[in-house]
């Protein structure tokens, strides 16, 4: 699992819950940029983001576009999912996924080093502040406990 951001912060997080390599996603100089990768996931919803994943997926790959591109067109290379025989899903909700994740969560405690802060219900408006710089956290949950 390759793993890239544009901020050092959120590749020491994705390091900590088991990444194998971590990239500067503005760095393609970058040692650790795969040669090919069998599924990309595009996840930034950003035009140069599907294009990196579009140029990084093996002959026959998938690239799920997970990210919410703006609204309109957005360029991409059709040509390479045309003569690389890519295939482009794409994922817009969650439905029975949820179960599933929150078991996984909890068997894998390497995920709490995620969690940056617990933070009462009462505080919500705060919490979604904190959540909102990642400078500061990755996630921040809501405790709707006594």
């Amino acid at each position: 699992v390759t793993v890239t951001d544009l901020l050092p912060r959120a590749l020491r997080y994705a390091a900590a819950v088991g990444a194998d390599t971590v990239v500067r996603a503005d760095d393609p100089d970058d040692a650790g940029w795969p040669c090919e990768v069998d599924v990309a996931v595009e996840a930034s919803g950003v035009a140069a983001g599907l294009d990196t994943c579009l140029r990084l997926v093996r002959r026959g790959g998938v690239v799920v576009l997970l990210g919410m591109l703006p609204p309109g067109q957005s360029p991409f290379a059709g040509n390479l999912v045309v003569s690389r025989e890519i295939e482009l899903r794409g994922a817009f909700r969650f439905d029975t996924e949820f179960d599933d994740s929150l078991r996984l969560l909890a068997a894998e405690g390497a995920f709490d080093a995620l969690v940056g802060a617990v933070v009462p219900v009462g505080d919500a408006e705060a919490a979604f502040a904190l959540a909102a710089d990642r400078d500061r956290s990755c996630k921040v949950l809501l405790d709707f406990g006594d």
